[in-house]
């Protein structure tokens, strides 16, 4: 059951859409192009690896898109890396036997089908590609270049033509992170998506709507049909570029705002209070790595290590592979590195990232399992915890046996993860499965219906896809905007028969 909360009901001046995406990264780009009446059909091939799902295909798609399927009844039975069901299904679609390293082209089909589009918009901070357009963009993506792909918008096909007298990829290796942005902007660009996207469109508020009467007024309303205006959610937001203010008012609200937006804290003192060499964003921190190899004037070694290096050592506070990648672009500048985590051992397992594929990784997980003893210029502080940041620049640590450590910072990195920023929705909202606690990407997700993809702690008609629902890897957030899709092509048709 939903809990049904109430909400405010003024419309005033507000546009009316049926589907909001809030968000326009990959999983706000993957809906668009749904809503906008392109529709997957399965071709009729047998799964190279999975009789049971081929003869479940063969037995449901009499002519019908993916859309009017059972996906609870296509997805049972299958197993594979991600906890949702439907994301297995679509990721056995899309990418078959890609987990044992075979290339088989795709079961589905694209067509596009106008009567089938859906009115809606897609609301961004950023330019379209959500946080791939903020990344450093020579860092290497954790997932291959194809499984970074797009629906019907193949990533090898578009790198060859756009990296022409460039350096190539194999199928089966990862690709600099700008290649992966300039990819996703193409795609709004080559599928014609452009006109459902407002790019710079900060949203400030999400409120539910109580019930309106058949004379409430918005823009747009005669393009709604029936007696009602179908209103059940009002976004309000304004623009970054101009400051002017905007409001939506819509059947569907989706949420796809990513996983990244807070940088999870230490709370300790002077964490906050002296910003320009204490962050939490790799990106930063790179920019002011540049500048202290640059004054110290660092000369590299071919191992990444500096020869004569005189600068306080980078304080680098993490286990995961963020901390990973700034313990790498410090060496990279051959700067000297003290690395703290709590943990006995990285969280990244060298067996998840084999030494062929994340060499990068592989090297870093072997420094921290060494503690640094075999590296010069970097020392491992295992089960160590930040006490305090000092305005001198000086970091108190305490050892696991209890002794306080100090060292002296030069910079100060504390990479140990990040949160959404879901404030744009009412206090009393929490859509976590564990209400008594905030949403977090991989401990606490979003808890939704798991074949539409529906807040079940919402009102009616909100959804949630993405890393907000624990698919924290693109090639496993198109079985989310799938669930979405069609939860809300049958909601409409269902409607349209009531009031026919």
């Amino acid at each position: 059951m939903r809990n049904q909360n109430t909400g405010t009901t003024a419309l005033d001046d507000a546009v009316y859409k049926d589907v909001v995406v809030v968000g326009n990264g990959p999983s706000g780009m993957m809906l668009s192009y749904l809503l906008a009446g392109n529709v997957p059909y399965y071709t009729g091939q047998p799964h190279p690896a999975d009789e049971m799902l081929t003869a479940r295909l063969r037995s449901s798609a009499t002519g019908g898109s993916l859309l009017d399927q059972d996906l609870q009844f296509l997805s049972q039975g299958l197993e594979g890396r991600s906890r949702s069901p439907v994301s297995l299904l679509a990721d056995m679609l899309l990418h078959p036997c890609a987990d044992m390293g075979l290339d088989y082209p795709s079961l589905l089909e694209w067509r596009h089908e106008p009567f089938l589009q859906v009115d809606h918009v897609v609301l961004g901070k950023g330019p379209p590609g959500g946080v791939w357009q903020m990344m450093d963009g020579n860092v290497l993506t954790i997932s291959l270049g194809s499984w970074m792909e797009l629906p019907d918008f193949p990533f090898r096909q578009w790198e060859a033509i756009h990296t022409a007298g460039g350096p190539q990829h194999f199928r089966n290796s990862r690709v600099p992170a700008r290649s992966v942005a300039r990819y996703y902007s193409d795609y709004v660009q080559a599928k014609k998506l452009g006109r459902f996207f407002r790019n710079s469109a900060v949203v400030t508020a999400i409120t539910p709507l109580e019930p309106q009467s058949p004379s409430s007024a918005c823009k747009n309303q005669s393009e709604v049909s029936g007696p009602e205006v179908r209103a059940r959610w009002r976004i309000d937001g304004y623009d970054a570029t101009s400051s002017v203010t905007f409001s939506y008012v819509c059947r569907d609200v989706v949420l796809a705002t990513g996983g990244h937006d807070v940088p999870n804290m230490l709370h300790v003192p002077g964490e906050l209070e002296n910003p320009s060499w204490v962050m939490h964003n790799l990106s930063q921190l790179e920019k002011v790595l540049d500048t202290i190899a640059a004054n110290q004037g660092m000369c590299r070694c071919r191992n990444g290590t500096a020869r004569g290096a005189q600068c306080d050592p980078v304080v680098i506070v993490g286990a995961g592979l963020s901390a990973a990648d700034a313990v790498i672009a410090a060496r990279f500048r051959g700067l000297p590195v003290v690395h703290v985590f709590r943990s006995r051992t990285p969280q990244f397992s060298g067996r998840q990232l084999p030494e062929d594929m994340y060499p990068e990784y592989h090297k870093v997980h072997q420094m921290m399992n060494d503690r640094g003893r075999s590296y010069r210029l970097y020392t491992a502080l295992a089960e160590h915890k930040v006490l305090e940041i000092t305005s001198d620049r000086k970091v108190r640590l305490q050892s696991p046996d209890g002794k306080v450590v100090v060292c002296t910072a030069s910079v100060v990195a504390v990479l140990i993860g990040s949160r959404p920023n879901l404030s744009i929705l009412p206090p009393e909202l929490n859509l976590a499965g564990d209400s008594s606690r905030p949403v977090d990407c991989h401990a606490n997700p979003v808890q939704v219906e798991l074949f539409s993809y529906a807040a079940v702690r919402a009102p009616e008609g909100m959804y949630a896809m993405g890393p907000l629902v624990g698919d924290n890897f693109v090639r496993f957030i198109q079985g989310g905007t799938l669930a979405v899709a069609t939860d809300i092509h049958k909601n409409s048709s269902r409607k349209e028969e009531m009031i026919l």
